[in-house]
């Protein structure tokens, strides 16, 4: 009876420690493991050992942080050169990217791929927009400056804003960004509507100057091929007529009136910039918020913050880098959290993550 009961109890104890659901996995420790390693090219070996300083304390302080429950934590540094001359600061990254468990029938399996992730960044802001060099294009219907979705707003001494993103297989995630920042500054500026206003007006004109000039060269061509088929039909007067007014008549008048037509979208979008330029001071003092015109590909329409797929307009801001501190410096930090917020397990892990980072430690490490 005795071996019986112990034979019971062995195989029921063994049917609960196969089985595996979501429950489990929540609860399931992960282990710490070091990922592939990240890019030092360019950087140098004086510059490289600083900044690994950096780095391994952001690993130490997430270690004594975070417990992994349900996934594996991979982590590693990523180091890169200052890249132009309008860029004096050093770019270098720790980076963790959790990977989930998952049930295979009754066991505990290992995801290889995962779209959550954590990236504290030195100098750069992850995921997002350059702020060192000028914004260029050659296109008149560009906005003309790089711009952001979302106004910074300033929550508990940091710049914090929430965002949809893409993660990848058609699934739309989060993603969570922190600007930490030196005497509540931010490393751009805002541009203002009458600086918009101003750079579209010029790119208009001058788009438009590049359009004549286009046309100008295609009525050369057009009479360089004009002699050579009068050459060519010298001694056959019929078809030198008929190719003189189906196609070097035809495609003439063609450009003439598209180049009426070009000349006249341009110089209504022009008309429409120099009426806006003459809303009061105050008005043309604010942050220019656009949305290119559905209904003039030519024009911008000022929008508010809130509403869909906003353009916020942005520019560096040389003067809140201190060119006095060494390169390694983290003149700021941000911190970037990504992931499926629809998902148990990773919602799990994102808030752990959140949890275990130490934004007052981050804060103290600028200027060092």
């Amino acid at each position: 009876m005795k071996v019986f009961i112990s034979i019971f109890f062995l195989i029921m104890g063994n049917a609960y420690a196969q089985e595996c659901n979501e429950a489990a996995l929540l609860i399931t420790p992960g282990k710490w493991l070091e990922g592939m390693k990240g890019s030092t090219s360019g950087v140098l070996a004086a510059d490289l050992a600083k900044e690994r300083i950096v780095v391994d304390n952001l690993h130490k302080m997430m270690l004594q942080s975070y417990r992994p429950l349900g996934v594996d934590a991979h982590y590693n540094g990523a180091y890169y050169a200052t890249r132009s001359d309008y860029q004096w600061v050093n770019e270098y990254s720790y980076n963790l990217r959790v990977l989930p468990y998952y049930c295979s029938g009754t066991t505990v399996a290992k995801a290889h791929e995962t779209s959550t992730s954590l990236t504290i960044a030195a100098n750069v802001i992850t995921f997002g927009v350059d702020v060192y060099e000028p914004y260029t294009d050659s296109s008149p219907w560009d906005n003309g400056f790089r711009s952001i979705r979302q106004l910074p707003a300033e929550k508990d001494g940091l710049y914090y804003h929430v965002e949809e993103t893409s993660i990848g297989f058609g699934r739309i995630g989060q993603q969570h960004t922190w600007l930490i920042t030196r005497d509540g500054q931010l490393p751009f500026l805002l541009v203002s509507k009458k600086e918009f206003l101003e750079r579209k007006k010029q790119k208009l004109l001058k788009g438009l100057e590049e359009e004549k000039a286009m046309a100008s060269r295609n009525a050369e061509s057009r009479e360089t091929e004009r002699k050579l088929m009068e050459k060519q039909y010298s001694n056959d007067p019929v078809k030198l007529q008929k190719y003189l007014k189906n196609q070097y008549e035809y495609f003439k008048a063609q450009d003439r009136e598209n180049l009426a037509r070009t000349e006249k979208n341009f110089l209504n979008a022009v008309a429409k910039v120099e009426e806006l330029l003459k809303m009061p001071a105050d008005e043309l003092n604010k942050p220019a918020i656009v949305k290119q015109d559905p209904h003039d590909f030519l024009s911008h329409l000022f929008i508010n913050a809130t509403d869909a797929y906003p353009d916020i307009l942005i520019k560096p801001n040389p003067n809140y880098f201190d060119r006095k501190l060494p390169r390694t410096s983290p003149q700021f930090i941000s911190v970037v959290i990504v992931g499926n917020h629809k998902d148990p397990m990773m919602i799990q892990a994102m808030a752990g993550l959140q949890k275990a980072v130490d934004f007052a430690k981050l804060k103290g490490m600028l200027g060092k």
